[in-house]
C-alpha cells in the first residue's frame, strides 16, 4: 500500500507526464500546420516515451486508485488537499490535452484530404495532357528524329 509520500509523489509524477504530453501536443499541432513531418515523427517518439512513463507508474502501482479511495480520508487535511489539487490539475491538463489531440487529428485529416485532392488534380491533368497529345499530334511528330 502506498504511503502519503507515494500518493503525493505519484500524483505529481502523473501530472508532470500529462503536462509534458500537452506541450508535445502543442508542438505537434504547429508541426502539422507547417508540414514538418520528419520533425513530427521525432516528436511522436518523445510522446511514446512519456506514455511509457505513465504505463510504468500504472505497473508499479496497479491498485493506486483503490488505495487512494480507501486511504484519502485517513490522510492529514493538508496532505489530502495537496493530493486532490494535484489530481484536479491533472484532470484539467488531460482535458486540454484531449482537445489539442482532437484539433491535431482534424488538422492531419485536412492535410490528408488536401493532398488527395492535389494528387487527383495532377493525375487528371496528366490524363488530359496525354489525351490531347495522342489526338492532336500525328504519329511521326511524337518521336525525336536524331538524324535531322
Amino acid at each position: 500500500m502506498p504511503d502519503l509520500v507515494d500518493f503525493i509523489t505519484t500524483f505529481k509524477e502523473r501530472r508532470q507526464c500529462f503536462a509534458d504530453l500537452l506541450q508535445i501536443s502543442r508542438n505537434q499541432l504547429a508541426l502539422v500546420e507547417t508540414d514538418e513531418y520528419s520533425q513530427l515523427l521525432r516528436l511522436l517518439g518523445g510522446k511514446q516515451q512519456i506514455i511509457g512513463r505513465l504505463e510504468a507508474i500504472s505497473s508499479r502501482l496497479p491498485r493506486l486508485w483503490d488505495e487512494w479511495r480507501r486511504e484519502r480520508e485517513r490522510l492529514a487535511a493538508g496532505a489530502r488537499q495537496v493530493c486532490e489539487q494535484t489530481l484536479a490539475d491533472t484532470e484539467a491538463l488531460l482535458a486540454e490535452l484531449l482537445e489539442h489531440e482532437r484539433t491535431a487529428t482534424e488538422a492531419l485529416a485536412r492535410r490528408r484530404d488536401q493532398t488527395a485532392q492535389q494528387l487527383a488534380a495532377v493525375a487528371g491533368g496528366s490524363r488530359v495532357n496525354q489525351a490531347y497529345r495522342d489526338c492532336l499530334a500525328p504519329v511521326l511528330h511524337r518521336h525525336l528524329d536524331l538524324d535531322q
